[in-house]
């Protein structure tokens, strides 16, 4: 069995993941979505993933041994790790809450394991390790084990979480081009007007369910980076009016939100999301 899978460790990320898993079943995808929850979570967010149809897989949190508040969100960046423990898929497509899925996906199942994007390094040259919001993997119980012994032991970037953890556990992870997918996967909002400029990526509204017509230039996937995220400054999308690929990106997240609540009123059970 083969499965999508996000994470969500804090409550603030609830919007997030809605709109990635509307955005998601948009594009029709052959497999499901399951998101794994930490304990932390307040009941009304469990109460609103199962409303909207979201399945979910709790875990035990892996705590940050470079930050151990537990009211800051990086405390639960390590526990990501728990996607190698999702050992009941035999493959799945990992993909961050602050993420959009713009277009039909299903082809990354037939990707090798541990596939995934160098996000930026088409503009900034240094740039040569995976970005870890997107990564297509096969769980291993005995990886996952093999990691937890390791968390805190061998990161080279202290305080950056799960992506430092694992560009030393896959240190030779640049060197190794058949893992490297097209960056269409996963490209910055904040980086589509560079990509553009310099490669000639763009973004197509027109929601495609299939690979027909596949054109290495169109943005699949758009990831929201950084901490102000567009749940966070809806009000301020309202305003815009694009002139930018990066402004037009935060419009496509607020009309999909749009949607998602449209669709969930019309089915009376809109009374946990906070009206916007």
């Amino acid at each position: 069995m083969y499965s999508y899978v996000s994470i969500l460790s804090t409550d603030n990320y609830l919007l997030g993941i809605l709109v990635l898993n509307f955005s998601l079943q948009k594009t029709k995808p052959k497999h499901p979505f399951h998101v794994l929850v930490t304990p932390n979570l307040e009941q009304t967010t469990l109460n609103t993933l199962e409303l909207a149809g979201i399945k979910t897989i709790p875990i035990e949190p892996i705590p940050n041994p470079h930050n151990p508040d537990k009211k800051d969100r990086r405390y639960y960046n390590y526990s990501k790790l728990n996607m190698w423990n999702t050992t009941q898929f035999q493959k799945i497509v990992y993909l961050d809450a602050d993420m959009v899925v713009m277009h039909n996906i299903d082809e990354l199942f037939d990707k090798y394991n541990m596939s995934s994007t160098n996000s930026g390094g088409g503009i900034i040259s240094s740039w040569k390790q995976l970005n870890s919001g997107l990564i297509v993997l096969e769980p291993s119980q005995s990886v996952f084990e093999d990691m937890k012994s390791k968390v805190g032991k061998i990161e080279k970037e202290k305080g950056k979480g799960d992506q430092a953890f694992l560009h030393c556990y896959y240190s030779d992870w640049p060197e190794m081009k058949e893992l490297h997918l097209s960056h269409i996967y996963n490209v910055f909002h904040n980086q589509l007007d560079g990509y553009h400029k310099k490669h000639g990526y763009y973004l197509d509204e027109h929601i495609r369910t299939g690979n027909k017509n596949f054109d290495e230039k169109r943005v699949k996937i758009v990831h929201y980076i950084g901490q102000n995220k567009p749940w966070m400054k809806i009000d301020e999308i309202k305003k815009m009016e694009p002139k930018t690929l990066e402004e037009q990106a935060n419009k496509i997240w607020l009309k999909y939100f749009r949607e998602f609540k449209k669709d969930l009123k019309s089915t009376g059970k809109l009374e946990n999301l906070e009206k916007n």
